[in-house]
This record gives structure tokens, C-alpha cells and sequence, in this order.
């Protein structure tokens, strides 16, 4: 795992979770390449607009735990809560490694497992995605996040909604 800070840029950091679909490859490659699931990639566009030029997006790998875009990574066959995969005291060690406890704004796009496994080194991690009952709602608010015209503000007003606010700026909330 990379240990260097990712508070340097001084923007959000954005986890996203790894997917099960992966390059075919024996050989590592970085994990920018590695996950190719639509989901995975979907939170990407998302994550990246969320962080914008100033923030960092972070993979949370089932086997490695936080791990960097250019890090390079043999293809592995894990979910998060399986046997074998990342514990949170290990999450914890290497969330103190990259800083995450000090950036600003943390942001965990993603399935319940992978947002429930930030949200233990970090309870007060953005969660936009909760409170969608169904993949297709996720996907719906992740399209809707990397279009916005200021993501982190809508990520801001779903992870809000989630805690009882019934509208976002007047609007209805939907996924």
C-alpha cells in the first residue's frame, strides 16, 4: 500500500470499493486498470468529480484495504466481511498512515460492507449513497453526482438526507 498522505491536495478523499469483475491478468497492474465492473467504474466518475483537481480518490480493496490508483495489484477473488479480507484495525493503521483522519471532507461511495468498513475508521464519513434501497437508485445518484455542477455539495445534500431531512433545497429527495 502506498502510505504517502493524501491530505496534501487539501480536497476531499473519496473511497470507492473494488469490484469483483477484473482485467484478465496474471501479473499486477495498477489498480486504475485492475477493476472494471460498471458499478466500480461508475463510483470513479463519481469519486473524481467529487475530489475534482484537489482531492484524492482511494480504492478500498477487500484484500488490501485503502489503496492508491497507480498501485499496482495482482487480480484476487474477495468481498468485504468474507474470510480473509482486510480487518479494521488493519483499515485503522492505514488510515493513520495516509492521513485520513485529518482531511477534511471524506467521502464513501459504494455497497453497505465497503461504507460500513470506512465509516469504522471514520464515523463521520459522507455516506451519499444510503438510504437507496436497490442498486439501480445507487446508480441513479452516483450518474447524478459525477454530472452535477458541484458533486461535492450534492454528495453533501444526499449524505444529509440520509439523517432525516426530507428535501434538498426543496427538492424531494429521490436515489
Amino acid at each position: 500500500m502506498n502510505t504517502s498522505s493524501t491530505s496534501a491536495g487539501g480536497g476531499p478523499v473519496v473511497v470507492v470499493p473494488c469490484s469483483a469483475a477484473k482485467l484478465a491478468t496474471t501479473i499486477p497492474a495498477p489498480v486504475a486498470d485492475l477493476y472494471v465492473g460498471p458499478f466500480h467504474r461508475l463510483c470513479r466518475q463519481a469519486a473524481h468529480a467529487i475530489a475534482g483537481s484537489a482531492g484524492t480518490v482511494l480504492v478500498l480493496s477487500a484484500a488490501h484495504g485503502f489503496v492508491t490508483l497507480d498501485e499496482p495489484l495482482a487480480p484476487y477473488e474477495l468481498r468485504m466481511g468474507e474470510p480473509g479480507s482486510v480487518r479494521p484495525e488493519q483499515l485503522r493503521d492505514q488510515a493513520g498512515r495516509l492521513g485520513l483522519h485529518h482531511v477534511a471532507e471524506l467521502v464513501a461511495l459504494g455497497g453497505r460492507a465497503y461504507v460500513d468498513a470506512v465509516a469504522a475508521v471514520r464515523p463521520d464519513v459522507l455516506r451519499p449513497l444510503d438510504g437507496c434501497r436497490a442498486i439501480g437508485q445507487q446508480r441513479a445518484r452516483l450518474s447524478r453526482i459525477a454530472t452535477a455542477d458541484q458533486p461535492l455539495l450534492l454528495a453533501q445534500e444526499l449524505a444529509a438526507s440520509r439523517a432525516g431531512s426530507p428535501a434538498l433545497n426543496g427538492r424531494p429527495v429521490s436515489c
